[in-house]
């Protein structure tokens, strides 16, 4: 009876701990499955946000662009060398348009202003020179014949050409900063005397029917900046003798003989018979013509022209180069501002 006893509290211990050791294992295995399916979801939501910060990342790539920054700090006048500056990716959506993209663009240039390590330079804080010239101002023209294929930081010298032939430098070597084809505006930067040339050609323009043009570099790191050699008019050379913003003044010693032989040449040829060399004076000239062929509007004709302030007081409109002065068209009537415009 006993014995039957034992075997039967043995039989109900043994069914006992197989219950306590599945239910143990049913928890245990629900809880990890709990738990993981919790883990899996967090992966497979960080997998998703990284996902989401590569492509971000990785369109902010895209839309990168190259700049260089400065290493070391830098004051106003002072060189850039290889060793100031480096590379870097800078998001184009936040970086200004006018990022300096190359080393070459940089090295040997100076600083504009005072700049801090990190700053990302820009086309408009550097410069060629170490100093400015007190007397550099920004020169807009409009009178001046430009190449057909002249582009914006192209460099050119501006000449005069007489009707004679004489042809002379004006202002050389120049940098455009801005052009505007259609409407034949240049803008750029000159100084004192430069302004003084460019005025005093102006004048010729009109009175000695010359013509103002430009003309382009080939290669203009690898070409020096010729000799200006036009010689203004008596009145100009004055000025320019007792402007103190203009300190070379050596080389005007000589230069009213050789405009008073100039003048003596170009009055020989005034006997009716001269002739435009391309564009009349700048206002209804030929100048005015290009302007009509590449489709700008007309210009209104004014019995007062004026031109950077050189007015004309002669109040009658320009006539066209290409029909001879001694015709009867020209002697009987005005030419008017539409057949200028037509070449006629």
């Amino acid at each position: 009876m006993a014995v039957r006893k034992s075997k039967k509290i043995l039989r109900y211990s043994i069914i006992s701990g197989c219950l306590v050791a599945v239910i143990t294992s049913g928890v245990w295995f629900a809880t990890y499955r709990h738990y993981n399916a919790k883990l899996i979801d967090e992966r497979v939501s960080y997998e998703e946000q990284l996902t989401d910060k590569d492509e971000v990342l990785q369109r902010y790539m895209d839309q990168s662009q190259t700049a260089y920054v400065l290493v070391s700090s830098k004051l106003a006048g002072e060189a850039i060398t290889e060793s100031d500056v480096m590379e870097e990716k800078l998001p184009k959506f936040s970086s200004p348009d006018n990022l300096i993209s190359e080393s070459k663009l940089i090295v040997g240039k100076y600083l504009k202003i005072d700049a801090m390590p990190g700053t990302a330079l820009t086309t408009e804080m550097v410069r060629d020179e170490e100093r400015l010239d007190p007397s550099e101002r920004k020169e807009e023209t409009q009178y001046i014949k430009l190449p057909l294929r002249l582009t914006k930081r192209d460099v050119v010298d501006i000449r005069i050409v007489f009707p004679n032939g004489e042809d002379y430098i004006v202002v050389g070597k120049k940098s455009l900063e801005d052009v505007d084809l259609a409407n034949q505006y240049t803008f750029f930067n000159d100084d004192e005397e430069e302004m003084q040339m460019l005025q005093a050609a102006l004048v010729d323009a009109y009175i000695n029917n010359a013509e103002l043009y430009m003309k382009q570099y080939v290669e203009p790191e690898l070409q020096p900046e010729p000799e200006a050699n036009y010689v203004p008019n008596l009145d100009v050379l004055r000025v320019i003798k007792d402007n103190p913003l203009i300190i070379d003044q050596a080389k005007w010693s000589l230069a009213a003989q050789i405009r008073t032989e100039l003048e003596k040449r170009l009055e020989a040829i005034k006997d009716g018979n001269e002739i435009h060399v391309g564009a009349q004076a700048p206002s209804g000239s030929g100048v005015i013509e290009r302007k009509a062929v590449q489709g700008s509007t007309a210009v209104e004709a004014d019995n007062s022209q004026s031109v950077n302030g050189i007015i004309d007081q002669t109040n009658q409109v320009p006539v066209d180069s290409s029909v001879d002065k001694g015709s009867p068209e020209v002697q009987g009537n005005t030419t008017t501002d539409d057949s200028l415009l037509e070449g006629e």
